[in-house]
């Protein structure tokens, strides 16, 4: 259990959180200075993850741009925030083999959230903003129920835009990874007829 306090934590904070022996078998993400427990995805919630992670993964093996992860892997960003998608693209030049130990020290290129019922809209978004200032050129986050995606970029001005697509629209990667496409009805589970 994570106390909490009026003070903003650090990542030094997460850290040693993430040490104490009751929290060994936990993820924590800290973004604004409040760290929050990374709960196990549920089936709906993972099946819509994986169909990015694999979409991605198939993209980055075919074309050598870069590696795709799923949920498991953290980022600590330049902003303070250490966050965990629930898939990720780095591209080539911010990362190759061999990997580090630890949570990579920068932000994707491409992330991805998928809504939880204990998720807020507006959590999701401080999420996306917070990707997006570090570096991430786009963020989608996937909405179970509703079945529609948003395509998060950041304005020149620093503005978060948001396009909504339903199901019979196509994700693309537009010029971040040129080539990818993934029509939004193959990351949902199929309706029952």
């Amino acid at each position: 259990m994570v106390a909490q306090h009026k003070q903003a934590y650090t990542l030094d904070d997460l850290r040693a959180i993430e040490t104490l022996p009751e929290n060994v078998d936990k993820r924590f993400e800290l973004i604004e200075g409040s760290i929050q427990v990374v709960n196990p995805p549920k089936p709906k919630h993972a099946y819509t993850a994986d169909r990015f992670y694999v979409a991605l993964d198939g993209f980055g093996q075919e074309t050598q741009s870069g590696i795709a992860f799923s949920d498991s892997v953290g980022y600590d960003l330049p902003n303070g925030d250490s966050l965990i998608p629930d898939a990720s693209f780095v591209s080539r030049e911010q990362v190759w083999f061999p990997l580090p130990d630890d949570n990579f020290a920068f932000a994707p290129l491409v992330a991805v959230e998928v809504e939880s019922p204990s998720n807020s809209t507006r959590e999701l978004y401080d999420k996306a903003e917070s990707f997006l200032e570090c570096g991430t050129k786009i963020v989608w986050i996937a909405y179970i129920e509703k079945q529609i995606v948003d395509v998060c970029h950041r304005s020149p001005e620093g503005k978060l835009v948001v396009e909504k697509l339903g199901l019979n629209a196509t994700i693309s990667g537009e010029d971040v990874l040129p080539g990818f496409l993934l029509p939004v009805k193959d990351v949902f589970q199929p309706q029952e007829s």
